[in-house]
């Protein structure tokens, strides 16, 4: 399969390691030099505005429309299978959120079409609000800046950044006055079915689109199917409307909705039945219209509302009776962006500047109540206020600037740039909480970023780069003070300081017409961690029972370092073979404890052909037996897991208006358990709840009017 033709399955590609005409794993097309039919993939996350790949320093995964296509993707865990640096917490219609080079949760900063998204909440030890509310459907690109990108993009972007693209009704129409496509899938893995239809057309000047989604599901199993059963219900609606004022300005309006239901009946003593709502409006202005100050100008207001309803029934211990619980959980976001860019020539130096500000309002609740009904029916008591966290109101406003200098026939390309934040707490008025002691935060941040791309010659290039990255305290952590009598209790902290990073990295590439090969070096320095930790205890009614007293602080410092290395290489214009590997190293400074957020050794390699209407991709992945192991604060060991390999098949037919895409994953029926699953477990822990699923099939017909 050579570049220039044909586009491969995978897109698994090192951003900064691409040389101008040089793209991602995924669209290998780039790498043919002098071909004026390549169109190499446009990203966002390197600087705010458009850029092509081989324009930027830093390391960059990106997923395309037809990789969503072609894998049968549809949450986070699938979206990111072939990326050997992250992982994915959570599967089906479970909470999930993904992990970068050990790094993840709210230390992460995840963007939806320019609007940041709501939080995830962990609880009880795991993750009860995801950050995966959407439809795989409507997306046309996403792509995760590995490392720190608080220089752009503020608070949370410790650990990197994950932007989400949906498509627009340009997107489309292209040249045509109307588009519609149906489509309908089946997920083997949770007995998925998925319908879709979209719509396109021009209502007078306005080019507007509609998107709707439904999907039908239940539980992803464990290898031996013995997990309690679930249902899930999801619906999905994005609506955009586009006008082109005139030759320079254009309006957008964006609604995006997006609902899923997930019921799950153990017995008359244990249920759950959970609702996730999402939904935002948008409204973008764009100018190309030049001035003195910019060449382009792009600004947005947003709100989005993401609310968790939870109604769950559970036994009392050493009782009879029954608990409904109502637990909820809300955020509300305001958002505002402006973005210019401006060039500038000059004789040796050729400047791209970008500059700009946001400002973000949440308000978050996390209302819970409690009704006890005795087992003769009575009612003990009901709806009774639960303890959790106060709610808080944050505040986020930053300026930023960031420009990239190009030596005229030098090669040489620097990236300096910097972001100045403001960012406020204040805890709501709440009848559990003597909210006077719980402190207001309001500080300010610097984070700087510098880089350097040098072209060695038309085969090799490399570059460094340097970015700080910073987490304020969340609202939970800092406000949280509940706890499960008699046996533990979280308390609130108010002297928490805001997390930081040091990200550096080093790139290597090497391409030439039939193939290539990328190679990175990271080192990231996390100081302020903030984690729980047991600050006392107290006795209890219980004989020989004591309560133990819990408290988030910043314990902490961590190292985290490794190395990525991917390349491939085309045979002829039909077959190709690539390959991707990841290794880190993770360390708590303070302990000298190896960090479970790490994955061992892995990676994967993939043989792509293409045989006149049909493609196809056998893909083998493979991950090490974890070794470097931490323990418990008692001194035990915890939990490892053995090494695996998996054999996933991909095909595609096309023909006319037709698209069948056919996968089978872990073709071998392959019994494994990935370690990111099992981590900080007890070594003599029953683990089989962790195994992953068995061999699957997935299908999607899709037809184009």
């Amino acid at each position: 399969m050579k570049p220039q033709k044909h586009k491969s399955l995978f897109s698994l590609s090192p951003l900064a390691l691409a040389l101008a005409g040089a793209t991602s794993m995924l669209a290998p097309q780039a790498l043919a030099e002098g071909d004026e039919d390549i169109v190499e993939h446009i990203v966002v996350s390197g600087a705010r505005i458009e850029q092509n790949l081989g324009d930027i320093a830093g390391s960059v995964t990106v997923v395309t429309d037809e990789d969503i296509e072609r894998q049968l993707i549809t949450n986070l865990t699938t979206m990111f299978r072939y990326d050997p640096s992250i992982s994915v917490e959570g599967n089906g219609a479970q909470a999930q959120g993904i992990t970068v080079r050990g790094v993840g949760g709210n230390r992460l900063v995840y963007i939806k079409d320019g609007r940041r998204t709501n939080d995830g909440y962990a609880g009880g030890g795991s993750l009860i609000v995801g950050r995966g509310y959407f439809d795989s459907y409507s997306i046309k690109q996403v792509e995760v800046a590995k490392g720190a990108a608080s220089s752009l993009y503020g608070s949370d972007g410790l650990g990197g950044i994950v932007v989400v693209s949906t498509k627009d009704p340009l997107d489309y129409l292209g040249n045509d006055k109307q588009h519609l496509a149906l489509s309908a899938g089946y997920q083997g893995e949770n007995e998925q079915t998925e319908f879709n239809l979209t719509g396109a057309t021009y209502l007078g000047d306005w080019a507007t689109s509609a998107v709707l989604g439904i999907q039908s599901g239940s539980e992803v199993q464990n290898f031996d199917e013995e997990l309690p059963g679930y249902d899930s219900d999801g619906h999905s609606l994005l609506l955009k409307t586009f006008k082109q004022l005139d030759k320079d300005n254009s309006i957008k309006f964006t609604l995006d909705y997006y609902q899923q239901e997930v019921d799950q009946f153990i017995s008359a003593a244990s249920s759950t039945e959970n609702e996730d709502t999402s939904w935002a409006v948008s409204i973008d202005f764009n100018s190309t219209a030049k001035t003195a100050w910019y060449d382009s100008w792009q600004s947005q207001a947003y709100f989005s509302r993401y609310q968790q309803e939870s109604e769950q029934v559970r036994a009392v211990r050493g009782s009879a009776s029954l608990d409904y619980n109502d637990y909820d959980f809300e955020q509300d976001i305001i958002g505002l962006r402006n973005v210019f860019a401006k060039n500038i020539s000059g004789q040796t130096v050729n400047h791209q500047l970008v500059y700009g500000l946001d400002y973000d309002q949440y308000d978050t609740l996390r209302p819970r109540f409690k009704t006890r009904v005795a087992a003769d029916g009575s009612t003990e008591f009901s709806n009774a206020p639960q303890k959790a966290f106060p709610g808080a109101d944050t505040t986020l406003a930053g300026v930023f600037v960031q420009d990239t200098l190009e030596f005229n026939d030098s090669g040489l390309s620097l990236v300096a740039g910097a972001r100045f934040d403001y960012y406020s707490l204040e805890a709501k008025s709440n009848e559990f909480f003597n909210t006077a002691e719980l402190d207001d935060y309001s500080e300010t941040a610097l984070s700087p970023k510098l880089a350097a791309i040098y072209q060695l010659n038309e085969q090799f290039s490399v570059y460094a780069q340097y970015v700080a990255g910073f987490k304020i305290p969340p609202h939970d952590q800092a406000y949280q003070s509940h706890g499960v009598e008699p046996f533990y209790q979280i308390l609130p902290n108010n002297d928490l300081d805001a997390e930081e990073s040091d990200s550096f990295e080093l790139g290597l590439r090497a391409s030439s017409d039939d193939w290539r090969f990328n190679a990175i070096g990271f080192y990231s320095q996390f100081d302020n961690f903030i984690e729980t930790k047991l600050v006392g205890t107290e006795p209890t009614f219980i004989p020989g029972v004591n309560k133990s007293l819990f408290q988030y602080q910043n314990v902490s410092e961590t190292e985290i370092q490794g190395i990525e290395l991917e390349g491939e290489y085309w045979f002829n214009d039909s077959l190709s073979v690539a390959m991707s590997a990841a290794y880190a190293d993770g360390e708590n400074k303070e302990t000298d404890q190896a960090l479970t957020t790490v994955n061992p050794l892995n990676g994967n390699i993939r043989v792509n052909y293409d045989l006149d209407d049909w493609q196809f991709t056998a893909a083998w992945r493979v991950a090490k037996r974890m070794t470097d192991l931490p323990t418990d604060s008692q001194g035990n060991e915890l939990a490892t897991a053995a090494g695996y390999g998996l054999v996933d098949l991909f095909a595609r037919y096309q023909m006319a208006n037709w698209t069948v895409d056919m996968a089978v994953t872990n073709a071998f029926d392959k019994e494994y358990t990935p370690y990111s699953s099992i981590a900080g477990q007890a070594a003599n822990a029953n683990l089989s709840q962790y195994t992953q699923a068995g061999r699957n099939v997935s299908a999607q017909v899709s037809y184009s009017f």
